[in-house]
């Protein structure tokens, strides 16, 4: 893997950041931009650092939101699909669904609940994280530290990347107690389109 865009992967949104200049109008326009999204669709590109491993372990697909539904359907490096509708998670993989509680995958409730948040416009308002605002020249930086044992037994840290332009989020990466960290992605986003109920759900 080039090192150069390596070190660039870990050091995402971290480049010469300085604490926000105008939280407020920031906040307010978060806001804004938030009770104005219906819906998100995009693809997504998953890197999963792990001690264990010398390379990233990377995946892609496609990420669809709407109403508290979410699908994720991993295209590379094989096809697999996720739903998650209210706290139940089904699964399709190798042509077999299976269905779990959200509890028990820690990355997917991690991402549901800043998902929501973000779609929301509550994230910022979050009292079970504390809070802490950045910028630079290409992203609004949140840096949220977890507060309740059952948060931070998922992640130490939770980096969320908006793009200065658009208020919209680019890049989140996900801390581990241990070290491990995963870093997503966000491209080519659509939203507010009118998404087909069919893809929250498997058959």
């Amino acid at each position: 893997m080039n090192w150069i865009l390596y070190i660039g992967l870990l050091l995402f949104g971290f480049q010469g950041e300085i604490p926000i200049k105008d939280r407020d109008a920031f906040i307010q326009k978060f806001d804004e931009i938030s009770e104005n999204t219906s819906s998100i669709q995009c693809r997504y590109i998953e890197s999963k650092y792990l001690s264990f491993s010398k390379e990233p372990l990377r995946s892609e697909g496609n990420m669809y939101y709407e109403d508290q539904k979410m699908r994720w359907e991993q295209t590379v490096p094989k096809s697999h699909v996720l739903i998650i509708v209210d706290d139940k998670m089904k699964i399709k993989e190798n042509g077999k669904i299976e269905e779990h509680s959200l509890a028990s995958n820690k990355i997917m409730r991690g991402i549901k609940e800043i998902m929501v948040g973000s779609m929301t416009g509550n994230l910022l308002k979050n009292e079970q994280f504390e809070t802490s605002l950045f910028e630079n020249d290409n992203y609004f930086i949140v840096k949220m530290i977890p507060k309740p044992n059952r948060l931070k037994k998922m992640f130490s840290e939770v980096t969320l990347n908006f793009d200065r332009n658009t208020y919209r989020m680019s890049h989140v990466k996900l801390l581990e107690p241990g070290g491990d960290y995963t870093i997503y992605d966000f491209i080519d986003p659509v939203f507010n389109k009118k998404l087909d109920q069919k893809l929250f759900t498997l058959e």
